[in-house]
């Protein structure tokens, strides 16, 4: 009878003995788990700044409101101290600690560690951080970047990286298309007075897509002259003479449809193309017309070869552009290659 009562004794410390080692243990985890709230924010204030200020704005405004609020840190710390220096473990004056800057614990429910949402968000972002994303992966990752602040640059709007002011710079608008024909530009021309439907003024072309159809100097400008062949004075010229080589290919200025092609005694073998909204473009002394009344050309398709057909005194392209009826100043709408 006796060995059976010590044995049943024994048994039950051993019982209780366990149960206090689980419970310890239970103890520890939480209070790790505590401990970890507590270093995430720390590293959350003095880790992560800069590093995606964008997404801590909601984990600022919290840590702010925690140390403006009426919390007694100095009894805390003295709590912590007291603990320390007594019997409990380090671990449990942390973890006290830590209880009473973010409230206390309620023994009599189950600990279930749940990280705040700010903690949530952290840790995301420093293991997305962490795998070195390149700069595409990051960009599809901050697709909400307009609603956190944040550019693709790594800077925060108004804000540069290593948190100094910067200066708001406005997007650059896109230039707005003026229709076809509304003055763009007025000319400071003080000439004689020009002939029925010419103009020195800049008009716009409705944003037609345009290339250059003979890469070459400048031989003669739009506007009065001496004509270069019977030397009459007063002469208006009405387009530009670009100089090039017999042969040369002639591009199409813009897409559109052949209007007719010819050929005379003073621009030699000619056509003109019709480029929508009024504006056409005529190409005179070629070598070589490549291209038939109604037929459809695309910009820079070639539709004639360089000549010198007509009166002319050598191989170059005569180009005129016009809108409607008025004829316009090629010299506003192509390039010439410079003297020198």
């Amino acid at each position: 009878m006796y060995d059976r009562t010590v044995r049943s004794a024994s048994v039950r410390r051993r019982s209780g003995q366990r149960g206090r080692r689980r419970e310890e243990s239970r103890r520890e985890r939480v209070l790790m788990a505590q401990l970890g709230i507590c270093l995430v924010l720390f590293l959350t204030v003095f880790v992560g700044k800069g590093v995606f200020p964008g997404r801590l704005v909601q984990l600022r405004g919290d840590i702010f409101q925690l140390i403006t609020a009426d919390f007694d840190f100095q009894g805390a710390l003295s709590q912590l101290g007291e603990s320390m220096a007594g019997s409990g473990t380090v671990l449990e004056g942390i973890g006290d600690f830590c209880i009473q800057v973010f409230g206390p614990r309620e023994e009599a429910q189950p600990v279930e560690f749940q990280p705040p949402q700010p903690a949530a968000v952290l840790t995301a972002e420093l293991g997305f951080l962490s795998g070195a994303p390149s700069a595409v992966e990051r960009a599809t990752h901050y697709t909400d970047a307009e609603a956190f602040g944040l550019r693709f640059s790594g800077e925060v709007s108004g804000q540069k990286a290593d948190g100094e002011s910067a200066p708001e710079t406005a997007a650059p608008e896109e230039p707005e298309v003026l229709p076809a024909g509304t003055v763009v530009e007025i000319s400071d021309y003080e000439g004689p007075d020009l002939p029925n439907n010419y103009t020195m003024d800049r008009l716009s072309l409705g944003g037609l897509d345009t290339t250059v159809p003979v890469l070459g100097r400048l031989n003669s400008e739009y506007g009065y002259r001496t004509h270069p062949v019977n030397g009459e004075k007063g002469d208006f010229h009405g387009g530009v003479d670009i100089g090039g080589q017999e042969g040369d290919p002639i591009a199409a200025f813009a897409g559109g449809v052949v209007e007719y092609t010819g050929q005379d005694d003073s621009y030699g073998m000619y056509l003109q193309v019709d480029h929508g909204n009024g504006v056409k473009s005529f190409y005179a002394h070629c070598s070589q017309v490549l291209v038939q009344k109604g037929q459809s050309v695309a910009k820079g398709e070639t539709i004639a070869l360089v000549g010198s057909t007509g009166m002319a005194t050598g191989p170059h392209l005569h180009l005129e552009l016009k809108y409607g009826k008025m004829h316009l100043n090629p010299a506003y709408y192509v390039e010439f290659l410079q003297e020198g």
